[in-house]
């Protein structure tokens, strides 16, 4: 038996062991879009968006929608209508297209949450956010074949 390991050992080393070479392939623009897209770095640096506590460079943020009323209906107005604006710019840049989704599931979220805990369902951030979406919509340019934005 220690003979035949012997053969066995001394053929291996006489073999040419096969190398295998790997290279990475050359990063194009698409492949850095696709991961940027997945990261999502503009909707993290929202500041109506909570991250999770063990937040990772792919995991979803906890929460799309976490605001605090200052108490004030006019600021928190303007401050939703400025959230609006600094949205659709992450939208753009993350090219998320699903963010605006996203935002609005987690106000009807909050809202339900709110009705349940204080009795009231109206936000006037949430009605800022939704009053600056409404504008940029209609400011933007149709389309050329006729479809909605």
């Amino acid at each position: 038996m220690a003979l035949k390991s012997r053969l066995n050992s001394s053929k291996a080393r006489e073999i040419p062991a096969l190398r295998l070479a790997y290279s990475a392939p050359v990063l194009n623009q698409s492949t850095i879009e696709e991961l940027r897209r997945f990261t999502l770095p503009a909707t993290k640096a929202l500041p109506f968006v909570r991250l999770r506590a063990d937040d990772q460079p792919m995991c979803r943020p906890e929460s799309f929608w976490h605001v605090r009323s200052t108490g004030k209906r006019e600021t928190d107005v303007r401050l939703g209508r400025r959230y609006a604006c600094e949205a659709i710019a992450a939208m753009k840049a993350d090219h998320n297209t699903h963010l605006i989704a996203h935002i609005v599931q987690d106000i009807i979220k909050d809202a339900t949450e709110r009705a349940r805990k204080q009795g009231r369902i109206r936000s006037p951030i949430a009605l800022g956010f939704l009053i600056g979406l409404s504008e940029a919509m209609a400011a933007a340019q149709p389309p050329a074949d006729g479809f909605p934005l």
